[in-house]
């Protein structure tokens, strides 16, 4: 146990580190990057859900209460989001708008983090696959989010500060995942259904619409779903390996 508690740790610590790349990187490249990274994020976080999560769960909880689990998982983040105003970014309040995209990120990053805590009570190859996709879809999220704050009249050191403050909450997630399972055997696959439900829910709402919704030029729309199908067959290469 006490490895795990070494692994989950080291993968929060590199998810949290990973989403503060936006200081490092200049803003017009991230505005220019963001729909691919974004696309290729929803084909990873689907390829682990479907061939990784869901079918772990289900294995630790039969299919029907690992399937109802995540599907009331992907309700209840859709009604959270709705709760905060998470898609009312165009509103002209700029200080609302950075305290309501901070907290949604909150919500996200507790439950990539228990989802990273339930994988790593599995085994290391499924906590480094979880690892791997909250990152894929961690990284482009925050350099969108920190475009967004910076908008909003935030300075640069005012944004890595408090997206790095919302980054602890997946260390609790974790350690949430990590505790219910020493008093509960059925807590790692309860948390992983809820995970896949969570990653259902990022992939439909914040990244798929940048392949369905991709416009301009043929070769714009063509690398969005590429992007796609490149993450999916990570997900695929990774299991045949």
């Amino acid at each position: 146990m006490g490895a795990t508690w070494i692994y989950v740790a080291a993968a929060v610590a590199l998810d949290g580190g990973a989403a503060l790349v936006a200081g490092l990187i200049p803003e017009n490249w991230i505005r220019r990057a963001r729909g691919p990274l974004l696309c290729f994020a929803a084909g990873v976080l689907l390829g682990t859900t479907f061939l990784d999560l869901l079918p772990e769960a289900a294995g630790q909880l039969s299919a029907g209460p690992a399937l109802a689990l995540a599907l009331l998982s992907l309700v209840t983040m859709i009604i959270l989001e709705w709760s905060v105003g998470h898609r009312a970014r165009a509103g002209s309040d700029r200080r609302r708008l950075a305290t309501v995209l901070l907290g949604a990120d909150a919500f996200h990053n507790a439950a990539d983090g228990g989802a990273i805590g339930a994988a790593f009570l599995v085994s290391p190859r499924l906590g480094v696959i979880t690892s791997l996709a909250v990152i894929a879809h961690e990284v482009p999220e925050e350099l969108a989010d920190y475009v967004l704050l910076r908008n909003a009249g935030m300075s640069k050191a005012a944004c890595l500060l408090a997206m790095a403050g919302v980054q602890l909450t997946a260390a609790i997630g974790a350690v949430l995942a990590l505790v219910g399972a020493r008093s509960w055997s059925h807590a790692s696959g309860i948390a992983l259904a809820i995970a896949a439900g969570t990653f259902l829910h990022i992939a439909e709402v914040d990244l798929i619409p940048n392949v369905v919704a991709a416009t301009g030029p043929r070769r714009a729309r063509a690398v969005a779903l590429v992007g796609l199908c490149c993450g999916v067959a990570l997900v695929l290469a990774e299991r045949a390996w």
